[in-house]
């Protein structure tokens, strides 16, 4: 008689366990908090980015130079960054709360590329104070983005030339129902 209490017992406390655990409102989400959404405009990759315009043979985003974009803001010292921001068309709709997102973010990209730079004068070598990383990490971006400037401008004749070359040969495959 008392197994079958014991087991009873055990039986009705496994199966209403799982019962127990789906108590609750499935409609409501944790209370938690979520910071203001900022628009980013050109800054972020989006869903859907991947486009192609007519006449443009290649697809993909059409904002090539976003890296240097955000890198630049993210050079502007402190004490210039408001005024730079305020002729950004963009800034002077958003909230208070956003703007101070806005910041955040730019205070944590600055973090990141901080830490990069800082780690290129560590591996090679380079004598860089507490003093002087402000500057070794604006001078070090500012180059990066000199260089990738020149890179572009350069390899642009040879980039079109390519993608001249690409589509002809992908119309000649495909341009008259031809199928390989």
């Amino acid at each position: 008689m008392s197994r079958r209490v014991i087991f009873f017992l055990l039986g009705a406390v496994l199966w209403g366990i799982p019962l127990l655990a789906q108590e609750g409102d499935p409609g409501t989400k944790s209370a938690k908090p979520r910071p203001p959404r900022v628009p980013d405009g050109p800054f972020v990759p989006k869903r859907d980015m991947i486009q192609r315009e007519r006449g443009q043979f290649w697809a993909g985003p059409q904002d090539e130079g976003r890296f240097i974009q955000i890198m630049t803001l993210a050079l502007v010292p402190r004490e210039q960054l408001e005024k730079q921001l305020q002729a950004w068309p963009m800034y002077g709709k958003l909230s208070e709360e956003q703007r101070l997102r806005l910041m955040e973010r730019i205070d944590e990209f600055w973090m990141k590329s901080s830490k990069e730079a800082l780690g290129v004068a560590q591996e090679f070598q380079f004598d860089v104070r507490p003093e002087n990383e402000q500057a070794f990490v604006r001078a070090y971006w500012m180059e990066k983005i000199a260089t990738e400037k020149a890179i572009r401008e350069e390899l642009s004749p040879l980039r079109k030339r390519l993608e001249g070359e690409a589509r002809s040969r992908l119309e000649t495959k495909f341009k008259n129902g031809v199928k390989p």
